[in-house]
């Protein structure tokens, strides 16, 4: 898995800040850092094609699978190739994806 490090986000998409204090009371440090991957990977799959400015190919759009006729081989090369596109190895995270499809 990638040692891929970024600033972290809450579960609600902000970002995640815990200030640290100098014995002045001022704010030295505050934001989150660490492990990136999982949030990158779900940021990417929750945006639809057009929200992100700087590449406006990415984000799979999911909810076209819904209601679609896709094979399972369709939605893993369209997940490969979004992820893909973020620096993600599709193959080494695949396993951490939980895919259903009737």
């Amino acid at each position: 898995m990638s040692n891929r490090k970024g600033i972290l986000l809450t579960a609600d998409f902000d970002l995640a800040i815990n200030p640290v204090r100098d014995s002045n009371g001022l704010i030295v440090s505050g934001l989150v850092a660490g492990q990136s991957i999982d949030q990158d990977v779900i940021i990417a799959l929750k945006v639809k094609p057009g929200d992100v400015k700087e590449d406006p190919i990415i984000g799979p759009g999911l909810t076209r699978f819904i209601r679609g006729k896709y094979t399972q081989s369709s939605i893993d090369q369209t997940l490969k190739y979004h992820l893909t596109r973020i620096g993600v190895d599709y193959d080494n995270y695949k396993d951490r994806l939980q895919i259903t499809t009737n």
